[in-house]
């Protein structure tokens, strides 16, 4: 059986371009949130992420989107109830068979965390995936990189604050106080 390749996307930007490299190499892919990002980012976030992916590619590309939700259940739960595509859960296995039964029901997937997810925030994250799918031709646009960006750019210079470096009138002496 032949193991479904897993991308990590942060943006919306980047789930489309791994989308695209699905699309094109005609092979499904599981597109899945950073380690924890049920915790930090939430699952109204990674819904979001999705819907806009999923206006952005044909209805036909073969991904799954899958928010990682660590060993939090209470975060699997509202993932589950916010409806993502799938969550990836890494707690206990009695709280695992739980959460695959509601899941079920709701029709969101429990499936293992990925391993080896290829990190499209890397350098070469994207010309990696799509020598790795052999999709060639294939035109893309890469992802946002605002970390990056932004680190070129080099920091701007932030503003004194006035006064800050200017002497301060003096005080009047409070009601009572002796004078010098």
């Amino acid at each position: 059986r032949r193991k479904t390749p897993a991308v990590m996307v942060r943006t919306s930007d980047g789930a489309v371009a791994a989308a695209r490299v699905a699309a094109g190499s005609g092979r499904s892919m599981l597109i899945v949130s950073p380690p924890a990002a049920a915790l930090f980012a939430g699952p109204a976030w990674f819904k979001a992420l999705t819907e806009v992916a999923r206006r952005r590619i044909a209805a036909d590309v073969p991904v799954t989107f899958v928010l990682d939700c660590a060993d939090a259940p209470g975060a699997t739960l509202a993932a589950i109830r916010v409806g993502v595509e799938a969550v990836s859960f890494h707690g206990n296995a009695r709280a695992r068979d739980r959460l695959a039964a509601i899941a079920k029901r709701a029709g969101v997937a429990l499936i293992e965390p990925p391993r080896d997810a290829l990190d499209l925030s890397k350098s070469d994250g994207l010309e990696e995936l799509t020598a790795s799918f052999s999709a060639s031709g294939l035109s893309l646009q890469s992802p946002r990189r605002s970390a990056k960006r932004t680190a070129k750019r080099g920091s701007a210079p932030t503003p004194k604050r006035s006064g800050s470096g200017a002497k301060r009138p003096p005080t009047r002496p409070r009601s009572g106080a002796k004078r010098p």
